[in-house]
Parts: C-alpha cells; sequence; structure tokens
C-alpha cells in the first residue's frame, strides 16, 4: 500500500491513466445537499479563507495491465463519488466558459478538455475518457464530455443524479460573480491518494473502513463487495453479471438498497434460526455468515451467490408476489397488506419447503391462509406484535426439523400456531375475534379497508378485489348528529345509539366515490352504494330505514361470516400434544456441532458418513473438534461440510441439512439424533 497527499486535481489530471468504477459498485448517487457541501467547501477555499481543504481519500487498485495505447486503468475502490462529482463540476465550469467567450477567466473550455482533467488527450476509445462510471452512468457520462467538445448540450434523463447535480452546478456557477474562486479553489482541494497493491492488500477492509463519510454505503454495497472481492480484479465483472446482477433484478431497481436489506435480513433469520435478526447490523452478520460456514474459501463463493439468488426469487414472490401463479401471487399480496414484515422469512422459508416438493401447492395455500388468518386475528384483537419476529423465527427451526425428517409440515405449523393458547403469541379463537370485531372502532382500524375488500371478495366467490382502489364509507355518515332524519331514525337515546354504532363493523361499506361522508340522509348514501355495486352493502340497499338495531345486527353478521373467511385451523384428535414439547424442534439450531465434540456424543477421528446413497462418502473429526473432508477443507457447522462435499463431488446442494445427512461411522446415529440427545 502506497498513501500520499495529493490535490486532487493533479490526481486526476495526470497523464497516461483514467479511473474505472468497477461494475459492481453502486451508481453514481450523491444528491444535492453533498453536492453543496462540497460547493461550499470549494468556494471558501477558493476565497482564501484557507489554504487547502482536504477532502476523505481516494483508493485505488492497478489491475497490473497497460493498453496498447499506453493507458493504465486505475480502478476505484472508494471515492467514486467524490471524483465524479467534481468531475461533473470541471464540465459546468467549461460550459460556463463556452457561454460566456468575452469574460476574463483563469481557464477556458479548451484547457479543461485538453489538460488531462477530462480525457487523455490524442488516446480513443475507453482511453480517451479520463473517467469509466459503472452501470447506466457509464453512456451518460460520455455524452457529457463528448457533448462538451461539440459545445452542445447532452440528452440525459434528467431524473439521474449526473443530469441533476450538472444541472445543480451550471446554476451556482451561473450565479457567481467570482469564477475565479471555484477555479483556485478546486485547486486547493486535497485527498489521501491511497495505491493499493493487487494480491498484498485486501481491498475490502479498506473499503469499509475509507466510507465514514460523505454518503453511507448501503448494505447492499457492502455485501456485493464483499462476494465480488474474494475474486481477482479480471474474475469480477463476469462474475458481477453471471451471479450478482440477477439478484439486482430479482430484487427490482427501485429502492433496492431498501429491498435488499430487508431481504438479506429474512435471508439471515432463516440461516440463524431460531435467532431473531432483527437487531443486528445485517452486514456484519452476513461477513460472519460467509466465514463460519467457510463460504470465502475453494471458490465456494458462487455456490453462496447462487443460493442468495435462490432465495432473492423467493422472497420476491413472497413481498412482491411476483410468481407465475395468480392464486399464489394473491395470497402473498394479502399477507403483505397486513403490513407484518416479521413474518416474511417464514414464508420464504416455506416457499423453499414448497419448491423442493415438500408439500403439495394446496397446503402450500393452505399454509399462507393460516398465516393470513393468524396476523388478521391478531390484529383485529389488539394482540402485542413485538413478540412475532423472535416466535417465528423459533418456528422455522422448528419446522426445518419437520421438514428434515419429511413430516407433515401444514400439520405441524398449524399445531405450533394452536399451542400458543393463552400466551403473547396465541391465535385468537372465534369467541376473541367475534368480541372484537362486534365492540371496536373498525373504521380506524389500520386493516379496516383491508377486511371489507376480503369480505367483499367472499361474497363475490372469491372475485378478486383490490382493497388500494376504494375507502371506507359510513352508512350512517359522521354529520348524523346535524340531520333531523338521521336523529329520528336513531331513537331517544340517539346520542348513545351514534356513539355505539357510527364506526362499528356494520355501519361500514366500501365506496369508489370521493363524496363528503358528513352528507346525505339514508336515501342519498342508499343510492351512492348502489352505484357501486358491491355485494358487501346489499343488505344495506334492501333496508327503508338504518337504525340502531339493523346496524347491530350487520356487525354480528359480519363478523361471523369472518370467522369463515379467517378460519382457525382445525387439527385431527391428538396432533397438537405431538407437537407441544417436541424437543428435537425446540433443539435445531440451539445445539453446535462443537457441544457434540465437548459432550463426548463425537470424539477425534470418528468418521462422518454421508447417508446418501447417491453421494456416499465420508469425513472425520479433528482433535480441535472440527469436521475435515477428504480434500483437507475443515468446517465447524455440518451443514457447510455437507455442502461442500457435494460441490466437490460434482453436485448442487439442494438445502440438505448435514445435521440429517452425516451419522456417526457406519450405521451410527444421525448427527440430529446426537443433538436431540444432547
Amino acid at each position: 500500500m502506497d498513501a500520499n497527499s495529493r490535490k486532487i486535481c493533479g490526481l486526476i489530471s495526470e497523464m497516461n491513466t483514467r479511473f474505472v468504477v468497477p461494475v459492481y459498485q453502486r451508481p453514481y448517487s450523491w444528491g444535492e445537499a453533498q453536492c453543496a457541501q462540497l460547493w461550499d467547501d470549494i468556494l471558501a477555499t477558493g476565497r482564501g479563507r484557507s489554504t487547502v481543504h482536504f477532502t476523505g481519500s481516494i483508493v485505488t487498485i492497478q489491475d497490473g495491465s497497460v493498453s496498447g495505447q499506453g493507458v493504465a486503468p486505475l480502478l476505484l475502490i472508494d471515492g467514486q463519488q467524490r471524483i465524479t462529482t467534481i468531475s461533473l463540476l470541471l464540465v459546468a465550469l467549461a460550459r460556463f466558459a463556452q457561454r460566456h467567450p468575452d469574460r476574463e477567466l483563469p481557464f477556458s473550455a479548451k484547457e479543461i478538455l485538453v489538460s488531462g482533467y477530462l480525457t487523455n488527450r490524442f488516446r480513443t476509445g475507453d482511453d480517451y475518457y479520463k473517467l469509466t462510471l459503472s452501470k447506466t452512468d457509464r453512456e451518460a457520462y460520455r455524452r457529457v464530455i463528448d457533448a462538451l467538445e461539440d459545445g452542445a448540450r447532452p440528452e440525459l434523463d434528467p431524473n439521474t443524479r449526473l443530469a441533476s447535480n450538472l444541472a445543480y452546478f451550471d446554476r451556482r456557477v451561473e450565479a457567481l460573480d467570482d469564477v475565479a474562486a471555484v477555479w483556485a479553489g478546486l485547486h486547493q482541494l486535497e485527498v489521501v491518494a491511497i495505491a493499493l497493491s493487487q494480491g498484498k492488500d485486501d481491498p475490502q477492509l479498506i473499503f469499509e473502513s475509507m466510507n465514514a463519510t460523505g454518503k453511507d454505503l448501503s448494505n447492499a454495497d457492502l455485501v456485493r463487495n464483499f462476494v465480488l472481492m474474494s475474486y481477482s480484479l479480471e474474475e469480477q465483472p463476469a462474475l458481477y453479471h453471471t451471479y450478482w446482477q440477477p439478484i439486482e433484478q430479482i430484487l427490482g431497481t427501485q429502492r433496492f438498497d431498501e429491498a435488499f436489506d430487508d431481504f438479506l435480513r429474512s435471508y439471515l433469520t432463516i440461516m440463524h434460526a431460531p435467532t431473531s435478526m432483527a437487531k443486528v447490523d445485517v452486514y456484519q452478520a452476513f461477513k460472519r455468515y460467509v466465514l463460519f460456514n467457510s463460504y470465502h474459501k475453494n471458490d465456494r463463493m458462487k455456490n453462496l451467490s447462487l443460493k442468495i439468488k435462490r432465495f432473492a426469487r423467493y422472497y420476491a414472490a413472497v413481498v412482491n408476489g411476483e410468481v407465475d401463479d395468480e392464486e399464489l401471487a394473491r395470497a402473498f399480496v394479502r399477507i403483505d397488506q397486513l403490513h407484518e414484515p416479521s413474518v416474511r422469512p417464514l414464508l420464504v422459508a416455506l416457499y423453499d419447503g414448497y419448491e423442493h416438493k415438500e408439500f403439495s401447492r394446496a397446503q402450500f395455500l393452505e399454509l399462507v391462509a393460516t398465516l393470513e388468518s393468524y396476523l388478521l386475528r391478531r390484529a383485529v384483537c389488539d394482540c402485542a406484535g413485538s413478540t412475532l419476529a423472535p416466535f417465528f423465527s423459533s418456528l422455522i427451526a422448528r419446522i426445518d426439523a419437520v421438514r428434515a425428517e419429511e413430516g407433515n409440515v401444514a400439520e405441524a405449523l398449524n399445531a405450533m400456531l394452536l399451542n400458543e393458547a393463552g400466551s403473547a403469541r396465541r391465535f385468537p379463537n372465534d369467541a376473541e375475534f367475534v368480541h372484537a370485531l362486534t365492540r371496536r372502532d373498525m373504521a380506524n382500524f389500520a386493516g379496516g379497508r383491508f377486511l371489507l375488500a376480503r369480505i367483499e371478495e367472499h361474497l363475490r366467490d372469491g372475485a378478486h378485489m383490490e382493497p388500494r382502489e376504494w375507502t371506507i364509507e359510513h352508512v350512517m355518515p359522521m354529520g348524523a348528529l346535524d340531520d333531523a332524519s338521521w336523529v329520528a331514525m336513531l331513537g331517544d337515546a340517539y346520542e348513545r345509539a351514534f356513539e355505539d354504532g357510527i364506526n362499528s363493523l356494520g355501519n361500514l361499506s366500501l365506496t369508489s366515490a370521493g363524496f363528503d361522508l358528513q352528507e346525505g340522509d339514508f336515501g342519498q348514501k342508499r343510492d351512492r352504494l348502489a352505484a357501486d355495486g358491491l355485494a358487501l352493502s346489499a343488505d344495506v340497499l334492501q333496508q327503508n330505514a338504518w337504525t340502531p338495531e339493523l346496524i347491530r345486527e350487520r356487525t354480528d353478521r359480519l363478523a361471523t361470516l369472518a370467522t369463515t373467511i379467517w378460519a382457525i385451523p382445525q387439527l385431527a384428535e391428538g396432533v397438537g400434544k405431538a407437537y407441544r414439547l417436541s424437543k428435537r424442534a425446540a433443539a435445531t439450531k440451539d445445539v453446535s456441532f462443537a457441544d457434540l465434540f465437548e459432550a463426548g456424543l463425537v470424539q477425534m477421528d470418528d468418521a462422518l458418513v454421508s447417508v446418501s446413497p447417491m453421494h456416499p462418502g465420508k469425513a472425520t473429526v479433528t482433535s480441535t473438534g472440527k469436521i475435515m473432508l477428504a480434500n483437507g477443507e475443515m468446517f465447524e457447522d455440518p451443514t457447510a461440510a455437507y455442502e461442500r462435499f457435494l460441490t466437490a463431488q460434482g453436485a448442487t446442494p439442494a438445502g440438505q441439512s448435514g445435521w440429517m445427512y452425516w451419522r456417526r461411522g457406519e450405521g451410527g446415529p444421525l448427527l440430529d439424533d446426537l443433538r436431540a440427545e444432547l
């Protein structure tokens, strides 16, 4: 590593070099706030308030190649945001000079172009451009430079950071009286230029440590770079396109960082179940997961990337309904509309079981419907949601044990949910559900629109209805007490009748109209509801008046119907007891292989034998309690060891648990049996 203090303009303008942003790096992402801070610093320095201004670090690594034109590419490990922004400011200054040829300036457009700030003069192709950005930014930036040479305006998407930041600098330069101060300030910007040596320095560690300032890196940035930087510079572009770019496409480019963060948390929750990952630093947890399972060794990062890609597809299906099965997609969307993200890891884990044919499509639909019922009932009954993340994580571990034993997952999940009766994690029964539906304020219930829309779908024999197209409508309006006709229908105790009925389930329907809820007699309200043609309003349309008694009757009727739509699962006699105190399920992933070794259940030189007839083979327990494969690789976790064992045989791991596929000696117990024993 070579680190020196440098003026950034001198660094950028060095002859026969160009800066290349690796293909896997995040796009240019500085916003106006970062640009404004840089602008203020440059002006303050240029106006003499300080002789130099330190603006962070630039970390590069040379891949050892030199082009046929003699240009050496420097890969930007850290600093692309700063260098790109300064390049845009230089473009803005050059454009200002072109617009004002008669102004006396300490620079010219030609000087900026030919002095190495933006281009390598007399070079062609990639070597011509001083900066090569990644992804979609690359061509847009080159259009900016090409247009500058012609004195023209490039065609840019105005919604991109490149376009908006260039326009920002154009405005700031144009409005400035002393443009010379900008030029002076730019030449006083100082950085620490860190040049790494390929094969000697670890760019990932430096990449992490150097991003304490500026725009924080997302977990997606850190994980992507951690995965790809484990390979040589020559391999990284191909690996990005083959393994990582598909993950970005699956999760979507809109709000990708946020989606990836939630996905990674879900993935790690599944891998670490029953441990909840709600409050951990997911990037650090991911690194520990990689190192613990030795994914960073022997080209196994590709296997991990394929696994992440597979689970990203499950996540996209569960969260966004991106699955080629309309009924499943609708079921997932309904769950997502309940706004309980802690259930996502459990759904993703179940999707993995479905993909591996561990249960049928009909059973999967039943499982999703059960979880919808569980979440909706708990929301209506105001059950605490804070207990669900650790509970769902424990369910993943317990169901994983059932999957490994090829048990009935649907039956097991239903039993595990129902066995929580009387606890904070309970599945509210019909009596509690009906009581809440008939007593609570349903107009202001967060899930009220969802509940009414699902009732409408049920009344229309399952015909799909998009809840977000509708708003909740009061049959008796909010302004009823100001209308003599409504007061008369409410009876002598009209104020009490109004308070009891106004926000009750029986007084609510849906509408697509945006009219004033406080206006209208019953006839007018009935006509408006009839215009929507909803089955939900059919019983209201049959009435000539809308009394407190009719509201209560409709409330009871809809509450009873809700117990059918969101049914509580039924179990055969004795099934619930079988899952209530399952020691094996409770033990899953609570006991490590090291625990077995310390307890003497496995000992040094014990042979671990693969139970798969398709993939026979052995591993050995070492003196330190690790699993050593025939090729000498060592692992702390049986599943990681078995995955590597399979790939070494040319097979593709398919989620096999090493606890269920290794046995101690020929004909001996499975590691899972030993774990349960401990």
